[in-house]
């Protein structure tokens, strides 16, 4: 990756070359486990990166119906749909009726509700909490205590061995207890948990969603992921989803700015950048120093990156390269492709990165482009006049 001149700053650049290297990778993964990909969504939907992830995947695992409505309209019923979210409203199934696939709903009471609103062609499912934790941040953890996130395993086990019409109706289950890992291993160790704990279950259905959170690129060794598919597929003779969201886009995404300002504060020098952590919110939530092209440990001239809105804490990390920066520098922070846009706002009214694609042979589109028309509408418009 190189930087340009050509860009608008701050820009959110997704390269085509990158993102297909990854999705051929994860097709390959699906494709030896002999399972099904899916992409979720809600790691990015720019239409760009859509319209290559549409010719990858078998289908999309979406969280909404902004999401849905989205990948309906981009698959016109060539790839599957489904739906999983702790809330899911009639009117949406209504909606959507025969075009929704699949649904998982998160709880028991939720299917009860839900169950006479249901498509017959909809085949349903139920989430499940494995209650196994391998993410040490709670916020990110599925299984956490008192977890909103699907029924106990262990709660199932109990409402089936006593009451098995609980189960009516429902054909599937679901279930996602990773972020950011690249350990197999903890999937494997959920699929055998699972196997152990509700072998009966497994029986009655017909396919299991295993959920994504696996980076994919990071990993060198896939045979405990084909290992813990073959539990499923071999072993129950269920039909298996995988549903990789960050993996199909985190490293295809940068954002580059430009340094506008560069000043002394106590014992660094600060460099003021066009854009914030704001418009790559995981980084304020994680408390990461995102990675930036080079940066180089030791280098002879170093700098607190900072972005430009008044929020004190509005700081990307402290860098250093081997030339000195000065007002008019451009930098790219990298491996953005994933929950970036997604989760970008525009606090203090500072518009978001205009977007751009870089396709195969290496040209440049801009994609879009942030605006004050766009920023007013989200406020409620500007036609209320002040007395």
């Amino acid at each position: 990756m190189t930087l340009t001149n050509e860009l608008e700053t701050p820009a959110f650049v997704t390269d085509e070359k990158v993102l297909q290297k990854d999705l051929a990778l994860l097709r390959d993964v699906a494709d030896q486990a002999s399972c099904k990909l899916l992409y979720s969504p809600k790691a990015s939907v720019l239409s760009t990166v859509l319209q290559n992830i549409v010719r990858q995947v078998d289908g999309f695992a979406c969280s909404s119906p902004y999401e849905l409505r989205l990948l309906d309209q981009l698959c016109i019923g060539t790839r599957s749909l489904h739906l999983v979210s702790p809330l899911i409203k009639s009117e949406t199934l209504a909606a959507f009726g025969d075009r929704l696939d699949y649904l998982t709903v998160n709880s028991l009471s939720q299917w009860d509700f839900l169950r006479d609103s249901v498509s017959p062609p909809t085949s349903v499912g139920l989430r499940l909490n494995p209650q196994l934790s391998f993410v040490r941040d709670a916020r990110y953890d599925p299984c956490r205590q008192q977890s909103k996130l699907g029924v106990p395993m262990s709660k199932l086990a109990d409402l089936v061995a006593t009451d098995p019409a609980v189960l009516r109706g429902i054909t599937g289950l679901h279930f996602h207890n990773n972020c950011d890992g690249a350990d197999f291993g903890n999937l494997l160790t959920t699929a055998r948990h699972i196997q152990s704990v509700i072998p009966d279950i497994l029986h009655q259905v017909d396919w299991i969603n295993i959920g994504g959170g696996y980076m994919f690129d990071l990993a060198s060794d896939y045979m405990d992921f084909y290992e813990a598919v073959a539990i499923f597929r071999e072993g129950f003779g269920l039909e298996v989803f995988m549903e990789p969201g960050a993996a199909a886009v985190r490293r295809c995404g940068t954002i580059e700015a430009t340094v506008h300002d560069i000043f002394g504060s106590d014992d660094t020098l600060i460099a003021i950048l066009d854009t914030t952590v704001n418009h790559m919110s995981e980084v304020f939530e994680f408390q990461f120093e995102p990675d930036v092209l080079g940066h180089i440990d030791g280098g002879l001239h170093s700098y607190t990156l900072a972005g430009c809105t008044c929020l004190a804490g509005d700081v990307f990390g402290h860098y250093s390269f081997d030339k000195p920066l000065v007002i008019g520098s451009r930098l790219m922070f990298l491996n953005m492709g994933a929950y970036t846009l997604s989760k970008a706002h525009r606090f203090n009214g500072v518009a978001l990165p205009t977007i751009y694609r870089r396709r195969l042979d290496g040209s440049l589109d801009k994609v879009g482009a942030d605006s004050f028309d766009e920023f007013a509408q989200h406020t409620g418009g500007t036609n209320v006049a002040v007395a």
